[in-house]
């Protein structure tokens, strides 16, 4: 814990895709990675297959909410200056444009923040395949907390 409080949100996270290090354990369910890393601005992938679908052959909406809330979260905490501050998702909305199949293959993530305050962030990501087409929206609102020390 004592080392949380000497390291920024961009570190925390560049451990995670650099190093594995504190990665969501929810992250191996839909093969969730970090590629570029920048504050206030992530990229990734995540990849469906056929233990996602629904009982009708589609891939569940959860599986994009999964990745993209993992993104957005993480996004919004490259914005935190102290790790002795965690975050907490207050709100998340997806808009879903078309749906995923296993053949879709991998898709790919962006996440930014428009806005970062003292006490919440904003984030926007965006889910799209290897040809650009969009698949999903989202936005969160993070609430910025003190973590606990005992």
């Amino acid at each position: 814990m004592l080392e949380y409080r000497i390291m920024d949100g961009m570190t925390f996270i560049q451990r995670i895709r650099d190093d594995g290090e504190n990665y969501a354990p929810i992250g191996r369910f839909v093969d969730f990675k970090i590629d570029d890393i920048a504050r206030g601005r992530l990229t990734g992938s995540g990849k469906p297959n056929a233990g996602h679908y629904n009982p009708f052959g589609i891939v569940h909406g959860g599986f994009a909410s999964t990745l993209l809330d993992l993104a957005l979260g993480h996004v919004s905490i490259t914005m935190l200056d102290d790790m002795a501050n965690a975050i907490t998702t207050t709100d998340l909305s997806v808009k879903y444009m078309r749906p995923i199949s296993s053949d879709t293959g991998e898709l790919r993530w962006e996440a930014t923040v428009p806005h970062a305050g003292k006490t919440m962030v904003i984030a926007e990501a965006r889910l799209f395949d290897s040809a650009g087409k969009l698949y999903a929206t989202s936005q969160s609102t993070c609430l910025i907390v003190r973590r606990r020390t005992s």
